[in-house]
This record gives structure tokens, C-alpha cells and sequence, in this order.
């Protein structure tokens, strides 16, 4: 299969403002990169048009090699802000299932193999034991897993996640790490964040979008680089001795 994301020259702008210029970035099989930025630097436009949401006025977008409205059947999305209210009822396993509309007829039941499928995911992020627990009954992070369950669902290649830890504790985040660290065996998997010193314990490179957009190795990243190439709004946020790097 061709490289999960490729972009060349890519511009991109809502009417006259310029939000991605002359950018360009390659993604291989089983990578795990952070995009980090200022807000509105373009990072979440990043992610839309990878998805074939927005279309960009110049430069070429393939995603397995394909227009982004094709390739995107391999990307598993988690949103910024889950377009779900956490008291409407519905369960765990509910939730999960519909990361199956797409694979299953677009009219009728779940399918058996569906039903199958999502308790396989439910119990492959650690909550098997909840699948008829109300969505409002979970925890921050349990209602995290549950979404990222209902992105996997669909059985993607590449999955990404728009600040996914942005509302958990450190303790949740650093359990919703190790569970990325683990599903990056299979996937190629990309954060939004701003905590740059957290994630670069699980990711290989950081991808800096501010407009322009560059590739780092995690070892290149330091506060000089961050406040010469994007102020004063990304830090390496420190964490204590447990959460930290030691």
C-alpha cells in the first residue's frame, strides 16, 4: 500500500487569508507524529483536508495514494470536540457501532459481524466490561476510549486524533498514551497537541504547523527552536518526576 499521507506544495486559504502555504509532508507505514502549532495556525485545517473536508486551492494530497475522498475509508478520525452529548442514552457498545456505518448497509440493523467487531475494540481499549454502560456514566478518559474504540472500529490504517487529552488529568493521559504507543504497532497514528514534551516520550517526529509546515525528529525540538519559530504560543510543558521523562 502507498505512504498513508503524502502533500506537496500545498496552499490553502479561507477567501483572502492564507492559513497553509508551499506545504509539503510524507507519512510511512507505522509512524506516530505530533502536530504541534499555535491555534490558528492551520493544524486542525491540516487534518480537514487530509480527510477530504476542505480542498485545497493548489498542490497535490493523496492518501494511500488516493484523492483524500477516496483514501480517507483507511483514516479513523477523533475529533477536537466529539459530536456527541455525553447525556444523550445510549451505551458504550452503541457509540462503537456507529464507526460501523460505513461498513455495514447504509439502511437496517447492525450486522452480527458488526456487533462482533465493536466488542472486539471495546475490549482491545480496555473496556470490555462496559459496553452496556451509559455514555454519561463513563469517565473523561473511559468516554475517550470509547471514541477512540468507535475510530478503530472501522478497521483504518492511519488514525488521527485533534488534541485528544486536551480535558484529562495526567494520569488518564499518560494511560491514553500507552494505549496510542500500543495500537501504533498496527497503525499510523497522528496527534494534535501542545504538549510537546509529554508526547515526544511516544512520537518519532513533531510536525510544526504555523502557516508553513515542518518536520522534526523529536530530538531537534528545544524552547529555542519553539519561541524562534512560533512565540511564545507552544511550550515544552514540563511535567513532574512521574509523568516526566526522569
Amino acid at each position: 500500500m502507498n505512504q498513508p499521507i503524502h502533500i506537496e506544495n500545498l496552499d490553502f486559504a479561507y477567501g483572502p487569508v492564507p492559513v497553509l502555504e508551499n506545504a509539503s509532508l510524507t507519512l510511512g507505514e507505522r509512524e506516530f507524529v505530533s502536530i504541534v502549532g499555535p491555534n490558528g495556525g492551520g493544524k486542525t485545517t491540516l487534518l480537514k483536508i487530509i480527510l477530504g473536508l476542505l480542498e485545497a486551492q493548489s498542490g497535490a494530497v493523496s492518501v494511500f495514494g488516493e484523492h483524500p475522498l477516496v483514501g480517507r475509508k483507511w483514516i479513523g478520525y477523533l475529533p477536537q470536540y466529539a459530536d456527541l452529548d455525553s447525556k444523550f442514552p445510549v451505551s458504550a457498545l452503541d457509540v462503537v457501532l456507529m464507526g460501523r456505518l460505513g461498513k455495514t448497509r447504509r439502511l437496517g440493523f447492525y450486522t452480527r459481524s458488526d456487533h462482533d467487531a465493536a466488542r472486539e475494540i471495546l475490549a482491545r481499549v480496555g473496556l470490555e466490561k462496559l459496553e452496556k454502560r451509559p455514555l454519561a456514566s463513563l469517565s473523561g478518559g473511559q468516554r475517550q476510549r470509547v471514541l477512540i474504540a468507535r475510530a478503530l472500529v472501522s478497521e483504518p490504517k492511519l488514525l488521527l486524533l485533534d488534541e485528544p487529552t486536551s480535558s484529562l488529568d495526567d494520569y488518564v493521559e499518560r494511560e491514553l498514551y500507552d494505549l496510542l504507543r500500543e495500537l501504533n504497532k498496527e497503525l499510523t497514528i497522528v496527534v494534535v497537541s501542545h504538549d510537546i514534551a509529554y508526547v515526544s516520550r511516544f512520537v518519532e517526529k513533531v510536525i510544526c504547523v504555523n502557516r508553513a509546515v515542518h518536520t522534526h525528529p523529536v530530538s531537534e525540538i528545544d524552547e529555542n527552536i519553539i519561541h524562534e519559530m512560533y512565540g511564545e504560543h507552544v511550550h515544552a510543558v514540563r511535567h513532574d518526576q512521574e509523568h516526566g521523562h526522569g
